[in-house]
């Protein structure tokens, strides 16, 4: 497998776990329809909440790793050659793809319980577990292979190589909370505490990922460097130093203690601020000077809209108390920056890399109006609720929608909540499109 076909390999495997996530939020629609519910292959019941446990992981674990995965074979393959050889990519590939695999079967077979624990929900089953370890195991091989490299040649190496370390920190975080876990422990309890740390070292991960995209897009457009070379050892460095202390806790204190539990909290709240704010001013720097001209049209909005609602969310992060909306609308705004970065890295950097065409119009216009506008719609519609009490991981009559503003700002909610999924299916649809038309992965070169 050439770095061109691993990288197309990548991009399919990303964008598709996206159609996936859509493919089983329609299922979970569809199981809680009267009549319809009832000529599914699956007792609905059970089904529900599998369902939305394989819907989570693929919008959010699948499509993240798999990011990193394009993000990391581009920086290979400009070091080395697109048309280089690898065996490392093809059995990265290989793993991540089978581990998908793991991740469907269970939901669709009606196999196991589901779990809705943090960072990454779960499916008690083997096979679920099997499907985690092989994902997460072909992200290793991947970031293994940065290391073979000359350390330092360039800003998006060593961002690549220093995102690399904080991902084996938190797949050593998983494994320490394995071995360190009590025995007899309930399934819910057992599957929090295994991902509690290494789910917290991953958000470290998702926020390099989104300072890399940046960078590359800026690079790739105006061959200009959004940060000067010492202000990305000092961002991806204090990304690293938070981290670097999460594995020992494992060795300080019980797994089920309280101050195992608040580090993570703490690392996380302490840790991510300084960074975002460094990246974000050089970004808003860049967009405001005459340099931003380069720039095309759309990456120019998808950069303002990626910029402005991950910060947003940070906002609404600094007003927490953890037990309403506010929660959600923090970390749903914070994710939508990261997924706008994503997209046009997508669509001007990764697909171009590659050799698929890109087809303009007003749908591709539209998509990234209408899912950042959505979810910054959203996410300001439950932080507007959750100022006014509203609980989260409720529905129904538990919401007490008891007066017009909780009401209006569900409403919200609601509709921008719509608009961003419109957004998004665009996305998924064109992109699976082009690339598909674009060739096989196997093509003849």
């Amino acid at each position: 497998m050439t770095l061109r076909q691993e990288c197309k390999a990548w991009t399919l495997i990303s964008v598709g776990a996206l159609a996936i996530a859509g493919i089983f939020a329609l299922l979970l629609v569809l199981s809680r329809t009267p009549g319809v519910q009832d000529i599914l292959p699956w007792p609905w019941k059970s089904f529900f909440h599998k369902g939305l446990v394989t819907h989570v992981v693929f919008s959010f674990v699948v499509w993240f790793l798999a990011t990193m995965g394009a993000i990391m074979c581009l920086s290979y393959a400009k070091q080395v050659g697109i048309d280089q050889e690898s065996q490392w990519g093809k059995g990265a590939v290989g793993l991540a793809m089978l581990g998908c695999l793991g991740l469907i079967i269970p939901a669709l077979f009606d196999l196991g319980t589901a779990e809705l624990n943090n960072y990454i929900p779960v499916m008690n089953h083997p096979i679920y577990y099997g499907g985690l370890v092989l994902l997460l195991a072909g992200l290793v091989l991947v970031t293994l292979r940065q290391f073979t490299l000359s350390w330092q040649k360039t800003n998006q190496l060593s961002g690549t190589q220093t995102t690399g370390i904080i991902y084996l920190i938190a797949v050593l975080c998983m494994g320490l909370a394995f071995f360190y876990m009590p025995e007899g422990l309930p399934d819910p309890t057992f599957n929090e505490q295994l991902f509690w740390g290494g789910g917290h070292v991953l958000q470290f991960v998702n926020t390099a990922l989104l300072f890399l995209a940046w960078m590359v897009i800026v690079k790739t457009a105006t061959g200009l460097e959004l940060m000067p070379r010492k202000y990305v050892y000092v961002v991806f460095g204090l990304l690293v130093i938070f981290c670097l202390p999460a594995p020992a806790i494992y060795f300080l204190f019980d797994i089920l203690s309280q101050t195992h539990r608040d580090f993570y909290t703490e690392m996380l709240r302490y840790g991510l601020p300084l960074p975002s704010i460094i990246v974000s001013a050089f970004l808003l720097i860049f967009l405001l000077s005459r340099a931003s001209r380069e720039l095309d049209k759309i990456s120019r909005l998808a950069l303002w809209l990626s910029l402005f609602t991950y910060n947003l969310g940070g906002l609404y992060g600094l007003m927490l108390d953890g037990t309403d909306t506010r929660v959600p609308a923090h970390y749903h705004a914070v994710i939508g920056g990261i997924n706008l970065a994503f997209m046009v890295f997508y669509h001007r950097v990764i697909l171009p890399f590659i050799s698929v065409q890109v087809r303009e119009g007003k749908l591709f216009t539209a998509q990234y109006w209408l899912y950042g506008l959505g979810q910054i719609m959203h996410a300001s519609g439950m932080f507007l609720a959750g100022s006014q009490g509203v609980p989260r991981k409720t529905a129904g009559d538990a919401q007490s929608l008891d007066n017009i503003e909780k009401i209006l700002s569900m409403g919200l909610m609601g509709i921008g909540g719509l608009i961003a999924v419109i957004g998004g299916v665009l996305f998924v649809i064109m992109t699976m499109k082009w690339i598909i038309k674009g060739g096989k992965i196997y093509e003849t070169t």
